[in-house]
């Protein structure tokens, strides 16, 4: 699974229980452009779900 260094930092504040709108604040993006994000990650992972999401992420080691 390939995702972006963006998606990465999303996904990694999704599973750190953030909602869209202070991910959005925090990344310094809009809330639509984070749903588009979540969008994209659900669908390279193959899950059904953000929570699906924050489980395959947490099941990883990453290093940012």
């Amino acid at each position: 699974v390939h995702l972006t260094e963006r998606e990465l930092q999303v996904l990694q504040s999704a599973a750190a229980g953030k909602q869209n709108k202070i991910i959005a604040d925090d990344l310094k993006l809009s809330q639509h452009t984070v749903k588009l994000h979540m969008h994209h990650i659900i669908a390279k992972l193959g899950v059904n779900n953000r929570t699906e999401a924050a489980n395959w992420f947490h099941g990883r080691k990453f290093s940012f």
